[in-house]
């Protein structure tokens, strides 16, 4: 701190920059910084930061309201300051007051990131979730495992579309309700109640407004939010709430999200899973999940997959070829679909790091 406010003293202007707890950090070092020498200015970029500041120092940390009108959490960024609200706040929009200083905090957050929601509240309120359904998923845990003892004792035999589907058709008519028998729920206790987990600590919140970037049919988008937004009072599940913390994912989706407002064309709208019965790959024909050792009807969600050329669904055996898609805006190799990458070919040449178009 001593050597910032040094700097600060010569006329250089303070930026800070952390990823995960460093953001945390920078935020909370800014804030201290600012409440010792009120005439700092300080500039703080994070990517993925944990909740780490209440409420009230999160209100501190971006424009007032009014100062900047705010984008609603499903409207994008505008395309003429996309560039500006991911390497940097405006000077006219900004925390800091001139002549005053001030503390502007500008964070990323990529898709479901689980660190920024992983507050005290909300770990115990999903952690209450979780018990108080323990009727719906143990039945399915206890198939699953039912599952694989069985296809260990096969001395693990490969799994075709046929047998998969003789198999499914002998166990179930397709409607999960009749696959197994709901449990009694009887097991895992809950031990604290929803009073009890809003005054357990305080709420803890990112802090800074947050360029959140998500995917729309294999797109990627970015919104301008905050704190409020109900997005960060509840912990995602899903299978890249972990993977969508790491720096290479976070930097690669920042290309892909301006390359996307560049070529300004939307890829295909991604088909729906039928709600019950098998889910079909649109290239074989067969159930999504043939080749899993489970037969539970949930396992389909796992293993459904779409293709981000055409936007049908496809199981992993039909899209296990990757290319790139610049006509998309999509820049890093993803899931294609047999008949795409076959197709592609009078579009483009192949290399080793994907598809590139032909040069003239």
């Amino acid at each position: 701190g001593a050597v910032l406010e040094r700097f600060h003293e010569e006329g250089y202007e303070i930026e800070i920059v952390g990823h995960s707890l460093g953001a945390g950090v920078a935020t909370l070092l800014a804030l201290l910084m600012f409440r010792r020498r009120p005439s700092m200015s300080i500039h703080v970029y994070g990517y993925a930061p944990p909740a780490c500041v209440c409420e009230v120092l999160a209100e501190k940390t971006f424009p007032p309201k009014g100062e900047r009108k705010r984008k609603a959490p499903n409207n994008p960024v505008p395309r003429k300051g996309v560039k500006e609200a991911m390497l940097g706040p405006s000077r006219r929009h900004s925390a800091i007051v001139p002549g005053k200083g001030g503390v502007n905090v500008l964070n990323i957050v990529l898709g479901d990131d689980a660190v920024p929601r992983a507050s005290t509240r909300n770990i115990l309120a999903i952690a209450r979730e979780i018990v108080a359904r323990q009727g719906e998923w143990k039945p399915a845990m206890r198939r699953e495992l039912e599952d694989v003892q069985r296809r260990a004792l096969g001395l693990w035999a490969p799994m075709t579309r046929a047998t998969h589907w003789n198999r499914v058709a002998r166990l179930t008519t397709g409607n999960p309700a009749d696959y197994y028998t709901k449990d009694s729920g009887e097991g895992l206790k809950v031990a604290a109640s929803e009073e009890d987990i809003k005054g357990t600590s305080p709420l803890l919140v990112p802090p800074g407004e947050i360029v959140h970037i998500y995917s729309k049919n294999g797109q990627r988008m970015a919104s301008l939010v905050n704190h409020r937004w109900p997005g960060f009072r509840q912990v995602e599940v899903s299978r890249h709430m972990f993977r969508d913390h790491s720096k290479d994912a976070i930097m690669s989706a920042l290309r892909d999200t301006l390359a996307v407002r560049q070529c300004q064309r939307a890829t295909p709208r991604w088909m729906d899973a039928p709600p019950i019965g098998p889910v079909l790959c649109a290239v074989c024909g067969y159930s999504v999940a043939w080749a899993s050792s489970s037969d539970n009807p949930l396992e389909q969600s796992r293993e459904l997959r779409h293709c981000y050329a055409c936007g049908r669904i496809v199981c992993v055996g039909c899209s296990s070829n990757r290319m790139t898609l610049p006509e998309f805006g999509i820049n890093s190799l993803v899931r294609v679909c047999e008949h795409c990458y076959v197709n592609s070919a009078g579009k483009f040449r192949f290399g080793e790091k994907g598809c590139l178009p032909k040069q003239q």
